[in-house]
């Protein structure tokens, strides 16, 4: 059992600017360990860290385009998906996106483990890691396959 899984979820309300930033991509709006690792809510907001296709083998996403121009890879597919669009993808499906400089999501993950993997992603490209450079560190480490 996982930190996360240990600890009963409580009931909460979250704030439009509470929870944990994440550089370059928006903010934790509810984490693991606020949900029991049951989930965790990531409100993605901007273009400089979108990810390129890649697979979980673990973990659900359910994410809903709220504003701005996403394309999505899905398996070998390129889908185009305007604001108020869901997209789920579910686990062992290659998946990836790109979005306009004014883009925001939802991105529901499930179960939870993902928001560290955003949080040292994010970092490194704040702080000028080559992205390839910073890929290979975290390869390996969370459930984020290349592909």
């Amino acid at each position: 059992m996982t930190e996360q899984q240990s600890q009963a979820p409580q009931a909460r309300v979250v704030g439009p600017d509470e929870g944990r930033e994440l550089p370059l991509f928006g903010r934790v709006a509810m984490s693991g360990a606020q949900t029991g690792g049951a989930f965790e809510l990531i409100d993605f907001r901007g273009n400089a860290a979108c990810p390129p296709p890649h697979i979980h083998r673990e973990r659900e996403e359910c994410i809903h385009v709220i504003e701005g121009r996403f394309t999505f890879t899905i398996g070998m597919e390129e889908v185009e998906v305007v604001p108020g669009s869901w997209v789920f993808v579910p686990r062992g499906t290659r998946h990836g996106f790109t979005a306009s400089p004014d883009a925001r999501a939802l991105i529901l993950v499930t179960p939870a483990g993902l928001e560290d993997f955003f949080a040292e992603l994010g970092g490194g490209l704040a702080a000028g890691t080559p992205t390839q450079e910073l890929r290979a560190s975290l390869k390996g480490r969370f459930d984020s396959i290349p592909a």
